[in-house]
């Protein structure tokens, strides 16, 4: 059975990175507002709604994990050579970029061996190093992949009830995490609950749903994606409701009940979890309408700079903290000068153009050159040697 590509996937891959980074530019523009001020809970706002990302990328992961194995012949291990080795070596490179990188903007950097070698094990362990908590969830995912695969084709004709119970168990997850875990200290916890506690949002648990809906869309992908065609409209107008809904739950948190900042625009709680769904399939479904019409005249300048972007999207993932560093230096500084209130949020969509493309420049180049294109997840070869034609005459 042939390998079907999703080009619709390419378009959320595209999108969603640029909202990642939307919500890390934009979170930097908003620590140098006053709380509770006008424009900060607006750009908090802002940021709550985008955050649906995390959980878009993990949806993305279990629907193409799907699609691609569901229904062939699966192999254990040749699963996993593939996928941990497009995905180890980025995560072991940036790891040691990452630490070698702040080297030279942290005071006090230690470079001694130890040290070093003591923040590389911690690093990997944990998945502390910037964002790459997802790589290491996406490693977690690999390796329960082959016991899940076999539960959900023994169960199919289940895949409802299982959707709804991976539903409500995710609800009481965030419930647990945003109204019990953020208000326990850990340190009389025992050893391996505290460690759990400590790096739940690295833990593969706490997506649990994201990747069961992934699984599921892919294992009915013709019949739901004939539904959203009859229902286009009530996506629609469920993406608009869910951010109303999601925005008044916001100023809820911070003007009524004075939660913190940190409480409010909380990736890890319940209401996140329907309109994350909502925002996801949302993306999803402009991806298909895009696929549909991207061999268009019109919509071929378009299509490239999808392919590009979405080719681009995971070392895009891995290079962002490198110009989002400079940009966040660059705007101290201006800041530092006094700049105007009208310059300072003027800049911020430039700032994200910058970090999104600067990012998606580094990761096409250096994605084209042989062997270095695995520590941006690419896999490209050495281009074979034509052999050379022999004259007839030369032979005779």
């Amino acid at each position: 059975m042939a390998k079907r590509h999703l080009y619709e996937v390419d378009l959320m891959r595209a999108f969603i990175m640029l909202s990642v980074l939307s919500v890390h530019t934009t979170s930097f523009f908003n620590s140098m507002n006053t709380d509770m001020t006008g424009g900060f809970l607006t750009l908090g706002a802002l940021i709550t709604s985008l955050h649906y990302t995390r959980e878009g990328f993990m949806f993305m992961t279990g629907l193409v994990l799907f699609v691609t194995y569901y229904r062939k012949e699966f192999r254990t291990v040749s699963f996993f050579k593939k996928r941990f080795l497009l995905i180890v070596i980025p995560y072991i490179v940036f790891n040691m970029l990452y630490i070698l990188f702040e080297g030279f903007y942290v005071r006090n950097f230690s470079w001694t061996p130890d040290y070093l070698w003591h923040q590389l094990v911690q690093s990997l362990v944990t998945g502390d190093q910037f964002f790459l908590y997802y790589i290491l969830v996406s490693m977690q995912l690999y390796l329960v992949f082959p016991l899940l695969l076999r539960g959900m084709r023994k169960f199919e004709r289940w895949h409802l009830h299982i959707f709804i119970g991976s539903f409500v168990l995710q609800l009481a997850l965030m419930a647990f995490n945003k109204f019990v875990l953020m208000h326990v200290s850990v340190v009389h916890l025992p050893p391996v609950i505290k460690q759990l506690d400590l790096y739940r949002d690295t833990f593969v648990l706490t997506y649990q749903f994201w990747f069961v809906a992934g699984a599921i869309v892919a294992a009915h992908y013709e019949r739901i994606l004939s539904f959203a065609d009859k229902h286009v409209r009530a996506l629609r107008m469920a993406l608009v409701i869910g951010l109303a809904v999601l925005w008044g739950h916001y100023l809820l948190d911070r003007l009524v009940l004075h939660e913190s900042e940190v409480l409010s625009e909380l990736v890890l709680q319940p209401i996140m979890i329907p309109y994350a769904l909502i925002a996801t399939v949302n993306m999803w479904y402009a991806g298909v309408q895009w696929a549909r019409r991207r061999e268009q005249k019109g919509w071929v300048p378009f299509s490239r700079f999808v392919q590009l972007a979405a080719n681009a999207s995971f070392g895009i993932f891995l290079l962002q903290p490198f110009p989002l560093h400079y940009m966040e230096e660059t705007i101290g500084w201006l800041h530092s000068l006094g700049a105007p209130l009208w310059l300072h949020y003027s800049l911020l969509p430039f700032c994200i153009l910058f970090v999104y493309f600067s990012g998606m420049v580094v990761a096409h180049y250096v994605g084209r050159v042989p062997i270095l294109a695995y520590i941006v997840g690419r896999k490209v070869n050495y281009p074979k040697r034509q052999p050379h034609p022999v004259s007839a005459t030369r032979t005779a």
